[in-house]
């Protein structure tokens, strides 16, 4: 890391946290955190690509490796803004206290089970943060101390033993199996760290790339004019349209993404085709469910859109992960020797952490995260499940993203699920069942606190001058920190001194999750069978086909594609998967490899076009649409 890379970094870091919060949550326009690759770093990265070209014309400007060193930083630290990290964090540590009354009684039956040192406990802080303060008053500062403190431990504890974990695959998942990396390939062509032609300067010199640029950004501005004026009517572009197969069935749900058309352009044809033909399949299955009057209960929240689907896809993705780590055993011993001092045959020089460090490192870390767990009221029994879970679906979605370059993903069930359905309130207690109400603080809506984008960390770090390569982790945790007291300040000031954060959107995972925890602790219920019975059924299914893969080198369907069928985002995503794995096949069937690489082009201009059309969209709400914006991308 050179010090004007480090500067930059961390001045973007702090950038990215800000603006997509303001837009999403004070304009209601752009939400920047629903992908695993953020529009609130894309955007403003590729102007800084622009930028950089410009400079590089007149002989200065920063080398690909800087480049790709801060594309490292501002990738992670989008996490860390929006409706991600900071939104569940405040959400979940407020609502308690704040929304308690008579009528739902949650005096008495959650709140006296809630260590203080994990929430606000204080009703007048929470108030005044939900309503806002009268004037005069000051932030109190001493009741966000306890909660800020503990909490901002366990997500420097997860990152790192994310970051670790990363370390530890990157050359098996880079160098052994050779997985494609596809969002890794696209920031290293336009950071120009490939030596292909995808670079900004190459590409703006080429027909193809204005083609899809006009196409796409075309429709945005568009769509921008119609605002003002109505006789220009909209082009449904992210806008889904459900096509009904039968009564008791799922719609199919048509939707062009333009991010994950462009980045399935770079993922293997047969990755693609597993993914929407499994979709279809789910789809059916449920269908075929509802008619024969197979009855399960309600998805849990941030779960798959139907019991069986999802804890199928679940029991596959246990498979699937355990199937990895088989494979790569070989490997993985010889980490773990060299981290024992037992193996020097391992050159481990180039990779970000030393085998020592990051083997070390991710136990310890691992160990904080399972003592706080506990301490928060988790018993071992599901503390030891919800770790399994958790780990499960960190490693499985990055195994998927890596292999895919699905940036529209989530996990098929949530680890708070899979605790609850293995052990019931009767195994877990209301201790445990508030513990895992709070874990929701890390792990989200099931799409994982960064892991995803650790996994390219390393990978795009092999770009990075190996002089400065191992001063990168320590900048991006500096910039994790500097990007979250951005957003979460941010936040504070919002509820606390403007709108009061009642009025933007604060409270609505909140009162998913307590309610929910609130009414499942005051059931008398045991294991569910019938979940993990389709659990049992995904991992058989998805273990055939793994072995079918083994038998038969050849053979088109991914067990990838059946983890994620069941999830919300991968059904939006799937009519465009669909369609990028058509023009992919039409494209090497009739013109091969050398006509499908001259059309690169055109889906990266479609890449700069969509997110230029999201950047004319935001300035359009921010000026004349403040507070009553569009809803540009989502879900």
């Amino acid at each position: 890391m050179t010090r004007r890379a480090t500067l930059i970094g961390i001045g973007l870091a702090a950038f990215i946290t800000f603006w997509p919060t303001y837009t999403s949550q004070i304009v209601y326009s752009l939400r920047g955190d629903y992908a695993h690759l953020s529009i609130g770093f894309l955007i403003p990265f590729v102007f800084l690509l622009g930028i950089n070209h410009l400079l590089q014309r007149r002989g200065g400007g920063l080398t690909s490796s800087e480049l790709v060193a801060i594309s490292c930083i501002g990738f992670l630290v989008a996490w860390m803004h929006g409706e991600g990290i900071p939104a569940f964090f405040l959400d979940v540590i407020t609502v308690p206290t704040y929304f308690a009354s008579p009528e739902n009684q949650w005096r008495e039956v959650m709140l006296h089970h809630i260590p203080n040192w994990t929430i606000v406990s204080s009703l007048d802080a929470t108030t005044g943060f939900y309503e806002g303060l009268p004037d005069g008053r000051s932030i109190p500062w001493r009741a966000w101390i306890s909660p800020f403190f503990w909490w901002g431990t366990l997500f420097g504890a997860v990152l790192v033993v994310n970051i670790c974990v990363s370390v530890i695959f990157r050359k098996q998942w880079m160098e052994h199996e050779r997985l494609s990396f596809p969002v890794a390939t696209v920031l290293l062509e336009l950071t120009g760290a490939s030596g292909t032609s995808g670079t900004i300067a190459s590409l703006v010199r080429s027909p193809r790339f204005w083609l899809g640029f006009g196409v796409v950004f075309g429709a945005y501005a568009w769509n921008a004019a119609g605002w003002f004026l109505t006789v220009m009517p909209q082009i449904p572009i992210r806008m889904p349209r459900n096509l009904w197969i039968a009564e008791g069935f799922p719609p199919i749900i048509f939707s062009v993404h333009p991010m994950t058309i462009a980045f399935g352009y770079f993922t293997k044809s047969e990755v693609l085709l597993s993914i929407w033909v499994f979709n279809l399949l789910a789809i059916l299955q449920v269908g075929l469910l509802n008619r024969l009057g197979v009855e399960m209960g309600s998805p849990d929240i941030y779960c798959g859109f139907h019991p069986a689907t999802a804890w199928q896809g679940f029991g596959g993705m246990i498979v699937f992960v355990g199937w990895g780590a088989w494979v790569g055993r070989t490997h993985l011993k010889s980490v773990f020797q060299k981290a024992l001092g037992r193996n020097d045959d391992l050159d481990d020089s180039e990779e970000l952490l030393s085998s020592r460090t990051a083997v070390w490192l991710m136990l310890v870390c691992g160990s904080y995260i399972v003592f706080l767990l506990n301490r928060a009221g988790l018993g071992w029994a599901p503390l030891l499940a919800f770790v399994f879970a958790t780990a499960v679906l960190y490693i499985g979605l990055a195994r998927i993203m890596v292999e895919s370059g699905l940036v529209y993903l989530r996990g098929p069930v949530t680890a708070q699920a899979f605790a609850w359905h293995l052990f019931g309130i009767n195994g877990i207690g209301p201790a445990g069942g508030i513990a895992l109400a709070l874990s929701y603080t890390f792990f989200c809506d099931a799409r994982t606190l960064a892991m995803t984008t650790m996994a390219h960390i390393p990978r795009l770090g092999i770009a990075i001058d190996r002089k400065n390569r191992r001063r990168l982790v320590p900048t991006l945790f500096a910039s994790c920190l500097i990007g979250l007291s951005v957003a979460i300040c941010f936040m504070l000031y919002q509820g606390y001194h403007a709108t009061g954060s009642y009025n933007f959107g604060i409270p609505r995972v909140g009162l998913n999750i307590w309610p929910y925890t609130a009414t499942r602790i005051q059931q008398i219920q045991g294991p569910d069978w019938t979940r993990l019975q389709f659990l049992g059924i995904g991992a058989v299914f998805t273990g055939g086909l793994l072995y079918l893969r083994t038998l038969f080198p050849g053979f088109l369907i991914h067990p990838l594609g059946f983890t994620i069928s069941a999830s919300a985002p991968t059904r939006t995503s799937a009519s465009s998967i669909f369609l990028v794995w058509l023009i992919k096949k039409l494209l090497l069937k009739l013109g091969g490899l050398e006509h499908y690489r001259q059309m690169t082009p055109v889906f990266l201009g479609a890449l700069l076009g969509f997110l230029m059309g999201l950047t004319l969209g935001a300035v359009v709400d921010i000026i004349w649409f403040n507070g009553s914006g569009h809803q540009l991308n989502g879900s």
